[in-house]
């Protein structure tokens, strides 16, 4: 016969309690039921987290299969000389390169600007579409990441910036946003801002369009077509 571990009381098998101390005692069945718990515990953990991974796939945003946006059959197609990139725009704008001697690089460390054109306008362009590049961030190069950080950039450059809308699409294969937004600074005009970010290698692409705000949707369209007619040729 068993002993009491706790008083050394013989008992007998089927006692439940010691009756000299009261110390409980766990029968063979009672120690199978804890090990059932312990395994329907486990079955409905496993269910939890299966359920959870359905959520997440379900409520995961669709990646886009969108086919590339067309480029209007009328547009001019600029090829850069290296073979690089082209860019489409109406055919009445006019390449503008001797502008972009006039950007300082030190004014946008970093930056190298490739291209710009516009429609010819009193000495300037307006509205204009600048091409430029600039090496992906050592800590941030993740899509998302990047045009927060240029947003946050522009609004700590520019106090009156106000960003319209935000659209993530596919360009060239890769993703991209075109971020439409206005620059309100005290005693100048109103500008619209089209502009395109996107990733290629450890490189960020940006494509610029401006024109003034009270003439945007004359140009909403084509600058919006413009921006999309980005092509990485290698």
């Amino acid at each position: 016969m068993p002993f009491c571990p706790n008083c050394g009381t013989e008992v007998s098998e089927d006692t439940r309690f010691c009756p000299e101390c009261g110390r409980p005692f766990m029968t063979v069945g009672q120690a199978g039921n804890g090990k059932n718990k312990k395994k329907i515990v486990g079955i409905i953990a496993a269910c939890i987290v299966a359920i959870i991974i359905i959520v997440v796939i379900a409520t995961r945003p669709p990646t886009s299969t969108e086919p590339e946006p067309a480029i209007p059959a009328h547009y001019t197609t600029y090829t850069d000389e290296l073979g690089r990139f082209s860019i489409s725009y109406p055919p009445e704008w006019e390449s503008a390169l001797e502008l972009l001697q006039e950007i300082a690089p030190s004014e946008i460390e970093g930056t190298n600007f490739l291209y710009m054109a516009g429609l010819p306008f009193l000495g300037g362009y307006d509205p204009n579409v600048t091409i430029a590049t600039a090496p992906c961030s050592s800590i941030i190069c993740a899509h998302d990441a990047m045009v927060n950080a240029e947003i946050e950039g522009m609004k700590a450059t520019d106090p009156g910036y106000q960003e319209v809308s935000r659209v993530k699409t596919t360009i060239t294969g890769r993703t991209a946003t075109i971020l439409v937004s206005q620059s309100v600074l005290p005693g100048e005009p109103t500008y619209q801002y089209v502009q395109m970010f996107l990733i290629a290698g450890r490189t960020v692409w940006y494509v610029t369009c401006t024109t003034l705000a009270n003439e945007y949707s004359s140009w909403e369209d084509d600058l919006d077509a413009i921006v999309r007619s980005l092509r990485i040729l290698k």
